[in-house]
């Protein structure tokens, strides 16, 4: 076995290796007997012998043993007399603005055909492009990896826009290639019209659970229309809901695929930028977890206060834009 797992370290492109070894239970629990008679001053047996096989493997390799960072995993599988070898995942950490509406956040393949092509999804395969693809198809390309997953920090609507730069990080599955060129990939992405990236940097898995779970306050630039004209007391009545805290039941349109329940969130800044007859842009910054849309049309009242109530008439979001995300301390973070 370790004539074998040599050769394949050798064969691979990579600089250095980490292993991993799975004993038959038979040999665990007689070491578990051992251990109940208080032998002392004892090493394990996972521990000698991953010692001694790294050992022979970097002198016999030339490569660097590293534990933690390697980058391929050699399995030592000890009952089937086997050696597998797979590499480690890579983690790149950037920001991803979303120029475009119709664009998804994540690959959203046809519930249907799973991505084969019908009627459905007009032999598509999805119903939407995606960031994840967009970002995610020429990491694929260039590590030559088996695939990809795209970790960000909450998401767009489909129709919505982002200027601001959103923090995420792709996880590339199984790269052969590990040495990556980030500046080219990052030319190659920012080609597109649809999607861009900055400041992309190698990170670890750790920063998947950081991005994923961190939460930020956001401003927002909206488009609304009215069902009437506005005028300077209806400005005011808009702006009066600076830091107000706002109720928001669960909207109509995720309720079929999020819980049903009543949150609270305070909309820290509001201003009516500019207004024409029964236009007006609005700026908002929000806590994170603020439902925009619904902040304009009070979904049903399903959101209290909102801005179509207090204008006691129907407000439309025509188009929204996340203009500013407060995610800076990640860069002392990653």
């Amino acid at each position: 076995m370790l004539h074998q797992a040599s050769e394949q370290i050798v064969n691979e492109h990579c600089e250095s290796f980490a292993i991993a070894t799975r004993f038959p239970d038979e040999w665990l629990i007689k070491e578990e007997e051992l251990w109940d008679k208080q032998i002392s001053k004892a090493e394990s047996l996972k521990t000698v012998i991953n010692k001694k096989i790294a050992n022979a493997l970097a002198e016999s390799t030339g490569k660097q043993y590293d534990a933690i960072n390697g980058d391929i995993r050699v399995i030592f599988e000890f009952k089937k007399g086997r050696v597998k070898v797979f590499y480690e995942n890579l983690f790149i950490f950037g920001r991803y603005k979303k120029l475009v509406g119709n664009l998804s956040q994540s690959r959203w393949l046809c519930w249907r055909c799973r991505g084969h092509g019908c009627k459905k999804c007009d032999n598509k395969g999805k119903f939407y492009t995606s960031v994840e693809e967009l970002i995610g198809d020429v990491f694929k390309e260039y590590a030559n990896a088996s695939n990809y997953s795209l970790h960000a920090s909450g998401r767009e609507d489909v129709d919505a826009t982002n200027s601001a730069g959103r923090p995420f990080v792709i996880e590339i599955i199984n790269p052969k290639n590990r040495r990556l060129d980030l500046d080219k990939i990052t030319s190659e992405i920012n080609a597109d019209e649809n999607v861009c990236v900055e400041n992309l940097k190698l990170t670890n898995r750790a920063a998947v659970e950081l991005v994923s779970n961190s939460s930020f306050d956001k401003e927002y630039i909206a488009e609304v229309e009215f069902d009437k004209d506005m005028g300077n007391e209806d400005i005011k009545k808009i702006e009066s809901l600076g830091n107000v805290l706002i109720e928001q039941r669960t909207p109509e349109r995720v309720s079929h695929r999020r819980a049903d329940l009543i949150r609270k969130r305070r909309v820290k800044e509001i201003e009516v930028v500019k207004h024409e007859a029964n236009k007006a842009t609005i700026r908002i910054l929000a806590e994170a977890g603020t439902y925009i849309k619904e902040l304009i049309n009070g979904d049903n009242e399903r959101t209290k206060p909102n801005i179509a109530n207090l204008l006691t008439c129907s407000a439309k979001c025509t188009s929204l834009n996340v203009s500013k995300i407060y995610d800076g301390f990640l860069d002392l973070c990653i």
